[in-house]
């Protein structure tokens, strides 16, 4: 942890404290809490020094109760005197101290009307953004880490995505597109019921087609757009291939892996893709809805490697072997007819 944002606050406060820390770091910042980051045996104050001096951002939850706080006001002299830009979120109205008044009295505040502290914090964030403003990249928001060796594996990811108050909706934050999300069950019996129809009405191959082809016109603006933002980067096709699995693994669509050898000289290109736990894998009624994401996978393959057709051949598929989690798909350039 870099410690970016450095978090001053009361004790009594802790509540709000949690809250602003946690919406902050799911916003792709680094941020210190001397509760959950000072371990027991350290000298607090040289570790709250430290810290100061070394964050860009200071946030100070403003209240009666940090109003009186010999600790903050501590906290905030040394932030003004390592010249920290401050951002202040008034919680509640109070009368504000002669201290208060002389560190804060140009700053910016944040102010929570009616205790309402959802409707506060996308401005605290835009406020952070606004003072701080940086790339956040895909393995600060989003990126389920690999684990060390000897560690827990079983790490939470935060979202790719961000709720923008004035709209009143999640939205990507790359293109300002509205995301919806389902429970699986729930997107599951949507896509199945539609397949069933479709089979019932015609047959099961043309259902498949169906699908395939959703799948396919998705994947191939998505790998455009995403081929459009990587194009300054000088990535290898591999690299590219690599950053869609990274994107597409925190969306909740599955955990990406792409392993595939591309020989621009020879013209060649083999591998797989795999994905553990695909969100559209019905293994209860046995639907193929899966032709949709081989589809997509296709289409975001063949965009990012300059519309070349590739195609994908099902190697392990959890629909006949329901010990398995996985889908793995052999890849290959599609041969001409």
């Amino acid at each position: 942890m870099t410690n970016e944002i450095f978090l001053s606050y009361s004790s009594k406060d802790k509540d709000y404290a949690e809250r602003v820390i946690n919406y902050i770091e799911d916003n792709g910042y680094d941020c210190f809490i001397a509760s959950r980051d000072i371990s027991g045996g350290n000298h607090y104050a040289k570790n709250i020094v430290n810290v100061i001096s070394a964050c860009k951002l200071v946030i100070l939850i403003a209240s009666s109760n940090s109003n009186e706080s010999e600790h903050v006001l501590n906290e905030i002299d040394i932030c003004v005197e390592k010249k920290k830009k401050i951002i202040p979120l008034f919680i509640e109205d109070f009368d504000i101290c002669d201290e208060f008044r002389y560190y804060l009295g140009r700053s910016q505040r944040v102010v929570v009307h009616d205790g309402d502290m959802e409707e506060v914090l996308p401005r605290l964030l835009d406020s952070v953004k606004q003072e701080y403003p940086k790339t956040v990249s895909q393995n600060q928001v989003g990126e389920v880490e690999e684990p060390a060796e000897n560690k827990e594996t079983n790490k939470i990811s935060k979202t790719v995505f961000e709720y923008d108050h004035n709209r009143g909706i999640m939205i990507n934050p790359e293109d300002r597109m509205r995301n919806i999300s389902f429970r699986q069950d729930t997107l599951l019996n949507l896509m199945g019921g539609i397949y069933e129809s479709i089979k019932d009405a015609t047959d099961e191959e043309n259902a498949n087609a169906v699908y395939y082809q959703c799948g396919y016109e998705g994947g191939s603006n998505f790998g455009a757009r995403l081929n459009s933002k990587l194009s300054q980067e000088n990535l290898s096709l591999e690299e590219k291939l690599s950053k869609w699995c990274e994107f597409d693994s925190t969306v909740g669509w599955g955990k990406f892996k792409s392993n595939i050898v591309v020989n621009e000289d020879k013209g060649t290109l083999e591998g797989t893709i795999s994905i553990n736990e695909c969100f559209m894998v019905d293994k209860k009624k046995n639907r193929r809805i899966c032709s949709y994401i081989k589809g997509y996978c296709t289409g975001v393959i063949g965009s990012l490697l300059g519309d070349i057709e590739v195609e994908l051949t099902c190697q392990t598929c959890p629909i006949k072997n329901k010990f398995k989690s996985e889908c793995v798909s052999g890849i290959a350039l599609k041969m001409e007819e």
